[in-house]
């Protein structure tokens, strides 16, 4: 039953955000899009809540962890997912670290659960990582969704392009954030091999956006955005690795 509403909310959330957008060439309304377009999709998204178990992320003034806001924007999309059809596979579905057991330090923790992250998307024919985190920084005023690709995957870039002018075009118009090639420091992206994005999806930092994702309403509404962006992307490419469908 709980799943059952859960769906009827996120229905209800795409239906409202594909009127309020038919008619704009630079979005597709999800009306448009058939069981026969969804089906010629080849690729597995990789759905990484970041984070997770001893590791929190970010941890926000109010004492809110990132590792869970990250985990519940990833339950929305994975239900749009289920919703409409696309192939995923999620990283973690509760709060834990998806490191193999018996490691005695943290460092061996943390350094397992990247590498079993790492394995899961290398192991997985056609895959598209899309990593949700939350951002933070020392100036509360920062604010508004920022995605970052991995550099040298072309198609990285394409689709979080894709991702970044959904989510500014539907939910935030205010934000003026650009997309990002990763560094070594995320090391997901960084090492690669196939079409790979980190969605910031706000600031911990700033108590507006801070309240926002603390509520189930606009949880929704970000994985919706974060859904119909990666969908348009899907659609042209088709695979994890740049081949048309």
């Amino acid at each position: 039953m709980k799943k059952i509403c859960i769906i009827a909310v996120l229905a209800a959330v795409a239906l409202y955000f594909g009127i309020a957008t038919a008619g704009k060439g630079s979005v597709r309304s999800i009306e448009s899009i058939s069981d026969k377009t969804v089906s010629r999709i080849k690729a597995t998204v990789i759905l990484d809540a970041g984070h997770g178990g001893e590791d929190s992320g970010a941890v926000s003034d109010d004492g809110t962890f990132e590792k869970d806001l990250n985990l519940y924007v990833s339950e929305d999309i994975a239900a749009y997912f289920e919703l409409f059809g696309i192939s995923y596979i999620p990283v973690r579905t509760s709060d834990i670290s998806v490191c193999d057991m018996g490691l005695q330090t943290v460092r061996e923790r943390k350094r397992s659960d990247i590498n079993n992250r790492y394995a899961l998307i290398n192991s997985t024919p056609d895959a598209v990582l899309l990593s949700i985190h939350q951002n933070m920084f020392s100036d509360a005023k920062y604010s508004g969704a920022q995605v970052f690709y991995a550099a040298d995957i072309p198609t990285s870039k394409a689709l979080a392009e894709q991702i970044q002018s959904t989510v500014c075009g539907m939910l935030q118009p205010e934000n003026t954030r650009k997309i990002k090639p990763c560094g070594d420091s995320v090391y997901l992206l960084y090492r690669a091999k196939t079409t790979s994005v980190m969605v910031e999806c706000g600031f911990l930092s700033n108590e507006k956006e801070l309240s926002m994702l603390k509520t189930p309403e606009y949880r929704s509404q970000i994985g919706y955005c974060i859904y119909k962006g990666l969908l348009s992307y899907l659609i042209t490419e088709g695979t994890g690795n740049g081949a048309k469908s």
